[in-house]
């Protein structure tokens, strides 16, 4: 069975029981089989036996206890199917049950620590119960009987540790920005004051309008070269009407 998962959101980790909780309903499994071969062989013979005024052949007994014995393995297979046990960049995230459907759902921030508890059985096959506390009012969750219990605990610390870099980093550049705002296409400091101060407005005004634009070159040159008049139509005291 799958995670749903969020937005922006990965598994890191995802762990499944240890081979110790099949121990035992593989006991009992293996018993069933020597049941089915005992009748199979005809062991068991034609034994019968009365029960409640009924007479039951003995291998028909054997074969229905046989399959019975199957039922622990079958069921703890199923569970080891259908249950989650994960760990996010943002949550550590708990599904267990067939029937009964039990859901947990622990954000890395509200996490407090993360213990794990082994067993001499459960170091033998190499599993554990990771114990994780929860919040301020010291509640736990126990995952029991995982396998790789040290690597899903160091998930756990080192995505808490990430999540708290990241809201670090954010809160640093927020205040960078509060402490030096800029705008958009440099018009904020310094972009737009270096370049209207400096080389944009300044440069190109005295250059483009004094000294070679409208005031010097393009406006003297238009007015006395025949755009505007001639220097003949004036005379040294002014305009000379007997010009024309």
């Amino acid at each position: 069975m799958s995670l749903d998962l969020r937005l922006n959101e990965y598994v890191k980790i995802e762990v499944h029981f240890s081979y110790k909780v099949f121990v035992f309903p593989m006991l009992l499994m293996s018993i069933g089989i020597l049941m089915f071969l005992a009748v199979w062989s005809g062991a068991i013979g034609q034994f019968n036996i009365e029960w409640m005024g009924q007479v039951i052949k003995l291998s028909s007994v054997v074969v229905l206890i046989g399959c019975l014995l199957f039922i622990p393995y079958m069921y703890k297979r199923l569970d080891n199917k259908l249950k989650i046990y994960a760990v996010t960049n943002q949550r550590v995230y708990i599904r267990r049950g067939i029937i009964n459907i039990h859901e947990k759902d622990i954000p890395l921030g509200k996490i407090n620590d993360v213990q794990i508890i082994q067993t001499l059985s459960q170091r033998i096959f190499g599993a554990g119960d990771v114990v994780i506390q929860v919040g301020n009012d010291q509640s736990k969750v126990c995952i029991e009987d995982v396998n790789r219990p040290r690597e899903f605990r160091d998930t756990i610390i080192e995505s808490i540790y990430e999540l708290q870099q990241q809201e670090e980093d954010r809160l640093r550049e927020y205040n960078r920005q509060q402490n030096n705002p800029t705008y958009p296409d440099g018009y904020g400091q310094p972009h737009y004051n270096q370049g209207y101060n400096q080389g944009g407005y300044n440069q190109g005004y005295n250059q483009g309008y004094g000294n070679s634009g409208y005031g010097q070159e393009r406006y003297d040159n238009g007015y006395n070269n025949g755009n505007y008049g001639n220097p003949d139509d004036y005379n040294n005291n002014g305009y000379d009407p007997t010009r024309f």
